[in-house]
């Protein structure tokens, strides 16, 4: 067996371990004060040094969790606070649609969607009416607004009067509703009560069951100056219609009807849609109850003629239009 034995006159280079980069400490107060709020990606690249350098230095100085670094809160974390267990992920999903302030927190090759409390408030305020606080515990995102409390009663007492909002319909409950139709005696307002689901939630229930018979009309009623004002008071301060309705004894299918044509006084969605192209329609959310007070004021003694749509035959396909004054 040959062995090849070494050259004693051949000399060998080793190469010299390299030194290892020493941490200054102003490195340190850097990566201490930006840690959890830019991410490890950018960290690294600021200061010079490898990824995994950089999370085994924080670890040393006791950072904590990247993400537990951070001055925002966990998109998750809002969620939990305010709909508790029950929430649901198409509710987050609705809340960014309307411009919840979500950004993303990276964290190597992860990353999670994070929220500032301040942005969140600023938000909530302009956005109440997509909101449900009524299982959202006082204090339980820190200090809030003033507002906020009375939102909460608010969406608690909806919670107590009509359950849980888009609860599913039992078959129970369609017989009942069957039933309390056929005795032509019941409003909408007078079914909600019963069937503890919203205005909304009956007359979408009797559509999908094909139920021929519909709830009694109120008999109409003009609407007074104090209750415009109530109704525009009561919208800012994140009151449901149905509330509002309560306290101003009608359907809350008719205050939500009134307060969508304060918005829109010179235009009749149902027959204008798509038709009118010199007016754009004002959806639910696009104007406060304030401006709408405001813009009155300013337009005092002006009257207002509201189109509504009189069918006058099965196979006109025509409506004509029958003048009746609401302010």
């Amino acid at each position: 067996m040959n062995m090849e034995r070494a050259d004693p006159g051949k000399r060998t280079l080793v190469e010299a371990p390299r030194k290892k980069k020493q941490w200054t400490k102003s490195e340190e107060n850097y990566l201490q004060d930006k840690w959890g709020t830019v991410s490890i990606k950018g960290l690294a690249k600021a200061l010079g040094r490898s990824e995994n350098a950089v999370v085994v230095r924080a670890q040393r100085l006791g950072c904590g969790a990247h993400l537990a670094g951070d001055t925002r809160i966990s998109l998750n974390q809002l969620m939990l606070a305010i709909y508790g267990k029950n929430m649901l992920g198409y509710t987050s999903d609705k809340l960014i649609r309307y411009g919840l302030p979500v950004k993303w927190h990276v964290v190597k090759k992860n990353r999670f969607r994070v929220i500032d409390i301040d942005a969140f408030w600023k938000w909530a305020e302009d956005n109440k009416s997509v909101l449900d606080f009524s299982r959202f515990e006082k204090y339980s995102l820190g200090a809030e607004p003033d507002w906020v409390d009375v939102k909460r009663k608010a969406d608690y007492k909806k919670l107590q009067l009509h359950g849980q909002h888009n609860a599913a319909w039992t078959k129970t409950e369609d017989d009942k509703l069957r039933y309390l139709l056929s005795k032509g005696t019941y409003t909408y307002s007078d079914l909600a009560a019963e069937l503890r689901h919203s205005e909304g939630a009956i007359k979408r229930r009797i559509l999908d069951l094909g139920i021929n018979k519909k709830p009694v009309r109120c008999p109409p009623r003009k609407w007074t100056e104090d209750e415009v004002e109530t109704l525009c008071r009561m919208v800012d301060e994140g009151y449901d219609f149905t509330l509002i309705a309560e306290k101003l004894n009608r359907t809350a299918l008719a205050t939500r009807g009134k307060y969508e044509r304060l918005q829109n006084p010179e235009y009749n969605k149902r027959y204008n849609r798509g038709q009118n192209e010199d007016y754009e329609y004002q959806g639910i959310r696009s104007i406060s109850g304030k401006d709408i007070l405001k813009d009155r004021e300013l337009m005092d003694g002006a009257e207002f003629q509201e189109l509504e749509p009189v069918e006058v035959g099965e196979n006109d396909g025509v409506y004509m239009q029958a003048m009746r004054s609401t302010v």
